[in-house]
């Protein structure tokens, strides 16, 4: 391999203490690489409660000593351990723990093995205690709430732990009853392996709200599948396929439809934005992921005007969870009531609509989902545009209501260049380009479903609202300072003239000029934005800059991914590849998987990336960066219903040899190798046109 690809130095940085999570549906238990639950955001949850808040095994009275660790499969794990003994030159005892997650608990099996041909003894100690918090409790720092008191039961095998109002509880039960001081004295023996089985079930007194939502046959093994040299970019897709899995549910509406929670362990729920994007992320691997994704949010889009949870006719939910907790107040658990404050789910679930039709959606498939993108549509131009100006914007409904809406929604995200935060009704300069875009993809929809003047009216619509936002978004060069997109309007109409990654999202929209796209590329590759290891969310010279932000000054790999598409869009190739390799020297330190954020520091003061302390791991559209990396890479851009499929290959420095086999489209597959010698396809689907564009 030549030393171009090789790391400055070997080094991987761990985003957060070393952890290991199964998961299967709703319940999902993190713990460390022992297999241990302690202090932290470590447990057992179940349905957004923490069921196990302490779950230690020790050997002697202490800690196990680390082996190993591994997931088996989404919802099984291996822990491998061991203690040394005086007197012995190896350590002779091993243990081994195999978790299976279920619905509402875990099984557990324990081994101890005896490698020593003299006899020996153990005392094997298990601690359980469970604080019945709630997952945004297990989210924020501090000392948490007390443990349950463990009440008696009749069968010593058994033990239970119950919440102060009894509603829920936590059943332990062992296949060996302990000693009287909860104790085992174990007899080793080269010659037999002790064996213990833990079983724990989470209990709910009133499951009525209780959903099914589990794992299971809906699944599917993407056809697709990527070669690199270096390795690292396919092994990357890899772990993202298998990370997609792990935060897929079936849909209680439809058990056969899988949803796409947003990532582990703070947002096992359904997201609008969330789950679009990174659905859309998977495109290319799993086709018929976004077409599941815009059914399911179909199924729950708003039908009546209620401030509480900020719902309208023809709104896309922000955010649903399948749980028994009422999380947003009375009538809204198992999934009912779901919250929408989002500005930019309703547009970009039209985006998504057209890029399923590109991708070879069914006329059958698109006349679906027409009832929901034509109240979606008039969302948009009658509850989205408050004040009939044209745009797209919110301000927070009820108590409960996020303060930003849109997907930088920190309450310090949106600001101007001297920090002052803005204040609302606020319309997003990314918002306005997915309406400009939603109107332009739906307009061929319409087109190719026969309703002609719906799409020249969308086409008429989408036209006036680009010039608009150009002409109303826009700030001229200053000096040496190229001209860029304000991140929004406040609520009187002034420009928030911060500097920020919102105006990449424009590129991928095509909103801007030819000349505004390359000044814009000059921010986005610019000392301010670009840290090195992908795009900040506000640049570095504004005042309320804070490289570990949520929203301020971070770096989001999927923003970044964005950005990079936008950039192909507009020709700028090399820049495209610059920013997207920096992400893939990141995934590098990060050991394939991004997590959902990391710190905006120079890379040219900061040779690691620096982890975000509660980013979550795997979250869904950072798991599918290196994904949608893979068309960007390719520059595929089907139009299955022309019977065409263009490609215009190009590879960032990072990567030297791609091949990407298996593409699934209607007349068949799609296998294509690049590299420095060009352009190779390998299969082709039947009755399609390739075209290779340069």
């Amino acid at each position: 391999m030549s030393e171009r690809w090789r790391r400055p130095f070997e080094a991987e940085v761990l985003a957060g203490p070393g952890t290991l999570t199964a998961i299967a549906g709703l319940t999902f238990v993190i713990s460390d690489e022992l297999g241990n639950i302690g202090p932290g955001p470590f447990g057992l949850i179940v349905r957004d409660t923490r069921h196990l808040s302490l779950y230690e095994l020790s050997i002697n009275g202490s800690i196990v000593e680390r082996l190993g660790a591994s997931l088996v499969s989404a919802d099984e794990a291996r822990f491998h351990g061991f203690v040394a003994y005086d007197g012995h030159p190896d350590a002779p005892l091993e243990i081994e723990r195999r978790r299976r997650v279920v619905d509402g608990g875990f099984d557990e099996d324990i081994w101890l093995r005896w490698w020593s041909d003299a006899p020996a003894g153990a005392t094997v100690s298990l601690v359980v205690e469970s604080d019945f918090a709630d997952i945004f409790e297990v989210r924020r720092p501090g000392p948490g709430r007390p443990a349950a008191k463990p009440a008696g039961t009749d069968d010593p095998r058994r033990s239970m732990l119950s919440a102060d109002d009894a509603a829920q509880t936590t059943d332990v039960t062992v296949s060996q009853a302990p000693e009287e001081d909860g104790q085992w004295r174990v007899a080793l023996d080269r010659r037999h392996a002790w064996h213990l089985r833990v079983l724990v079930r989470a209990r709910t007194v009133d499951e009525t709200d209780r959903p099914t939502v589990h794992l299971g046959s809906h699944t599917t093994t993407p056809t697709a599948s990527v070669a690199s040299l270096p390795p690292s970019c396919g092994d990357a897709c890899r772990l993202a396929t298998n990370d997609i899995e792990r935060l897929t549910l079936a849909d209680p509406l439809e058990p056969g439809r899988r949803l796409l929670a947003a990532g582990i362990p703070w947002f096992v729920a359904l997201f609008g934005r969330d789950s679009l994007i990174a659905s859309y992320q998977q495109r290319a691997f799993d086709t018929r992921r976004l077409l599941e994704t815009l059914a399911g949010l179909a199924a729950r889009q708003g039908t009546t005007v209620d401030p509480g949870n900020d719902e309208e006719p023809g709104k896309i939910l922000h955010e649903v969870r399948f749980t028994s907790r009422p999380w947003l107040g009375a009538g809204t658990t198992g999934g009912r009531r779901p919250y929408y404050g989002s500005i930019d789910a309703t547009p970009l679930f039209l985006v998504m609509i057209g890029v399923a039709h590109r991708w070879g959606a069914s006329r059958a498939e698109l006349r679906e989902l027409l009832p929901a993108a034509r109240a979606a549509l008039e969302w948009m131009t009658h509850y989205g545009d408050r004040d009939g100006d044209g745009f797209v914007e919110y301000a927070a409904g009820g108590t409960s209501s996020l303060h930003n809406q849109g997907w930088k929604d920190s309450e310090n995200a949106i600001q101007f260049v001297d920090g002052r935060l803005a204040s609302g009704p606020i319309a997003l300069v990314e918002v306005q380009g997915y309406a400009y875009r939603a109107r332009r993809e739906m307009a061929e929809v319409f087109a190719w479903l026969g309703d002609d003047a719906r799409a020249t009216d969308l086409t008429g619509e989408a036209d006036r609202l680009m010039r608009r936002i150009r002409t109303t978004f826009w700030i001229d060069r200053d000096g040496d300072r190229p001209g860029y997109y304000a991140m929004a309007l406040d609520g009187d109409k002034r420009r928030v003239d911060a500097v920020a990654s919102n105006m990449a999202h424009l590129l991928w929209c095509g909103v801007p000029s030819t000349a505004e796209a390359q000044d814009v590329a000059k921010h986005l590759l610019g000392a301010d934005l670009a840290s090195g290891w992908g795009l900040r969310t506000l640049s570095a010279a504004m005042a309320g800059f804070n490289p570990i932000s949520y929203h301020a000054g971070s770096v989001w790999p999927h923003d970044t991914a964005i950005a990079c598409e936008g950039l192909r869009r507009y020709g700028l190739d090399d820049d495209a590849m610059r920013l997207a390799g920096g992400v893939l020297d990141a995934l590098g330190y990060f050991d394939g998987r991004l997590p959902e954020l990391f710190g905006g520091h120079a890379r040219a003061d900061y040779p690691l990336p620096v982890p975000y302390p509660a980013a979550c791991r795997p979250q869904a559209w950072s798991s599918g960066v290196p994904l949608t990396f893979v068309p960007m890479f390719l520059g595929l851009e089907p139009m299955i219903h022309r019977g065409v499929v263009s490609l215009s290959p190009r590879l960032p420095a990072q990567v030297e040899h791609l091949c990407v086999t298996g593409l699934r489209f209607p007349g068949g597959s799609l296998s294509v190798e690049i590299d420095d010698r060009g352009t190779r396809l390998i299969e082709v689907p039947a009755g399609c046109k390739i075209e290779i564009r340069s």
